[in-house]
């Protein structure tokens, strides 16, 4: 798990903020969208080194989040995409390969919307689009009631400590096995845990994103991605039952299940993976 060398970073001003960002290797850009409350730092330790073989890999922090600007303003994920294109303006970065994780997903899906000309390809990882199904009839849009039970119960920083660990996150088999991962991807939410306040608007952002009824026009080329055992119910409900739902929705969409994966199948089994997901950038040329 060694880090790659950055080959610039930083923060640019986008509108009234600045944004923290980080680019590596060389090559067409690939920009690397996180999800709710956390920093870039996940990115530059599992999946940079892999990818920045073949493309110029940009990450960067939400606004809210570790070193970017934290206005006390509320958030959206369509407010999450104009960041991300005001980056890559910011950058001279034209037009990009767009891979989100989880809510990073719901972000990429309002960039290919609305930014339709700086969207090569688009990858959607462990996500979804909103009330994907009429049948979720209790879809929360506000702060889930298990997340404010877990809050209380355990206080801010042991809550975000327990939440991206065994679980929701990763496989009892993996937690077992391989505990220095765990505590590795642990200790990189702890480090740069945002603000309370930011980290709910963050959640309530995620929770009243929605596209349903608008991810068919999306042009793009796109992949569907998602662990097959990341179908816990709760906040943005069954991830497997909401990337086959964008799959169907999405022109031309193809759909990857990655065996045995949870929700962080991306760490957990970046073997399984990172195939998928290369290949398909690679075909988009």
């Amino acid at each position: 798990m060694s880090e790659t060398a950055p080959v610039k970073k930083g923060k640019v001003r986008v509108d009234d903020i600045e944004i923290y960002f980080e680019l590596y290797g060389r090559g067409d850009p690939l920009v690397l969208v996180a999800g709710t409350g956390i920093s870039c730092a996940p990115w530059r330790v599992f999946q940079v080194a892999e990818f920045s073989k073949h493309y110029q890999v940009l990450i960067y922090d939400h606004r809210g989040l570790g070193r970017s600007d934290k206005p006390d303003v509320p958030y959206s994920t369509r407010l999450f995409a104009k960041d991300c294109a005001g980056l890559m303006d910011a950058l001279g970065i034209q037009k990009a390969h767009v891979m989100g994780h989880s809510m990073g997903g719901r972000v990429a899906q309002w960039v290919a919307l609305d930014y339709p000309e700086k969207v090569r390809s688009l990858v959607l990882s462990g996500s979804g689009s909103g009330k994907y199904s009429d049948k979720l009839e209790d879809y929360p849009r506000g702060v889930p009631a298990d997340t404010c039970v877990e809050l209380i119960e355990k206080g801010y920083e042991k809550y975000q400590h327990d939440h991206w660990g065994p679980g929701f996150m990763f496989t009892d088999e993996f937690v077992r096995e391989h505990p220095e991962v765990v505590k590795k991807f642990q200790d990189l939410i702890v480090e740069e845990v945002p603000p309370l306040k930011c980290y709910l608007r963050h959640v309530i952002a995620r929770q009243c994103h929605e596209t349903t009824a608008l991810v068919h026009q999306i042009k793009a080329p796109t992949l569907v991605i998602v662990g097959s055992k990341d179908i816990r119910d709760g906040g943005t409900g069954n991830h497997v039952a909401s990337s086959k739902a964008l799959a169907e929705k999405i022109p031309n969409a193809e759909l990857v299940i990655v065996e045995g994966g949870k929700h962080g199948y991306l760490r957990e089994m970046p073997e399984k993976g990172h195939p998928p997901i290369l290949d398909f950038l690679r075909r988009q040329g």
